[in-house]
């Protein structure tokens, strides 16, 4: 120990290889910062919010978020004010005893021959563990053969996406996108395949629009993206194509874009070249009944096609390019003339 009181820490804090395994990849930064910070002060402990706000490791908005990420991942246990570690070691043991007992019960699902499964769990542990899997993926394995009824490649398939998805080692996360397959009905090799084919394609799509609106695409322009291309059996160029004949507007928004292809599908177009004609024949219709309305209200129309009865005028000399007093040559026209000038003084007799 130096004058001033320190000393280096030199201390090694355990850690559950599970955790590590099954938990870590799913935590946010924060939440695997004050679980770790936890797990080197609390362990064995009981500890309440005013201490982990003294650390100020992190805020105290962001250590509440934290610690309900991990409450909410049972890495922590709250009992009111008090928290204390999850024994993950003591869990696991008592959720895979019950795990085979189930699984031993189940009877019809689960042949009597594992060996094909035990062959395709020990590539996923090896390809995507690096040999060591949590047996909560193994359950998942199961779920997946047993009860969702996936074709072996499916199961295989279904790692590696979550691979790509940054989802592999977060056992919740999994589960989820098995049931999504399960329900989409991608449990064969023909059906994954057509799933990829539709993915690659939403790919492509959030993509190029992306570049057209100039902005990134979120979840609920992506959803739009997968209702066009699945729902309405919209390929990437065909929306493309829809985008661009909204370019008219100072604004283009998907809702825009959609209301083209939903018209589009609904008259049985799939194809550009087939939209392109059903705008070229719209185009040319609406000119149409614009020149028709241009010649129901123009100012060349005549007075019996506008329904007005004309009748000939008695004089054709407009009246107020009559004399005001008469007309010359006109009987007694110089006379009164004269009479009223003699009125005013006017006269030179």
């Amino acid at each position: 120990m130096t004058d001033g009181g320190q000393r280096l820490i030199t201390s090694q804090t355990d850690l559950p290889d599970i955790f590590v395994i099954k938990y870590a990849g799913g935590l946010s930064a924060d939440a695997l910062y004050a679980y770790l910070w936890i797990n080197t002060f609390y362990r064995g402990k009981n500890f309440d919010l005013k201490a982990l706000y003294d650390t100020a490791i992190l805020s105290k908005a962001n250590t509440d978020k934290a610690l309900a990420e991990l409450v909410a991942a049972d890495l922590l246990v709250r009992s009111g004010n008090s928290f204390h570690m999850t024994d993950l070691i003591h869990r696991e043991i008592d959720e895979y005893i019950r795990y085979e007992k189930a699984l031993s019960s189940s009877g019809g699902g689960v042949p009597d021959d594992m060996s094909e499964r035990n062959m395709l769990a020990e590539s996923i542990q090896d390809t995507f563990f690096q040999g060591k899997m949590a047996y909560t993926f193994y359950s998942l394995i199961d779920k997946c053969l047993f009860e969702y009824k996936f074709e072996q490649t499916v199961v295989y398939n279904l790692f590696q996406e979550g691979l790509e998805q940054g989802k592999v080692r977060n056992i919740g996360e999994m589960r989820n996108l098995a049931r999504r397959w399960y329900d989409k009905g991608y449990v064969t090799a023909a059906a994954f395949a057509e799933y990829k084919k539709t993915s690659k394609e939403i790919k492509h799509t959030q993509e190029v629009l992306g570049k057209l609106m100039r902005k990134r695409l979120d979840g609920l322009d992506i959803e739009r993206i997968e209702k066009w291309i699945i729902d309405l059996n919209c390929s990437s160029e065909l929306i493309e194509y829809a985008y661009r004949c909204n370019e008219y507007r100072n604004v283009i928004r998907l809702s825009h874009v959609e209301d083209t292809l939903v018209k589009w599908t609904s008259s049985g177009i799939t194809t550009v070249d087939e939209a392109a004609k059903f705008e070229e024949e719209k185009h040319s219709e609406n000119k149409r009944k614009s020149d028709r309305r241009k010649g129901r209200h123009s100012g060349a129309v005549t007075g019996a096609e506008a329904g007005i009865e004309l009748t000939a005028p008695e004089s054709t000399t407009p009246e107020e390019d009559r004399p005001a007093f008469g007309s010359a040559g006109e009987e007694g026209d110089s006379s009164e003339i004269d009479d009223i000038l003699d009125i005013f003084g006017g006269s030179d007799e």
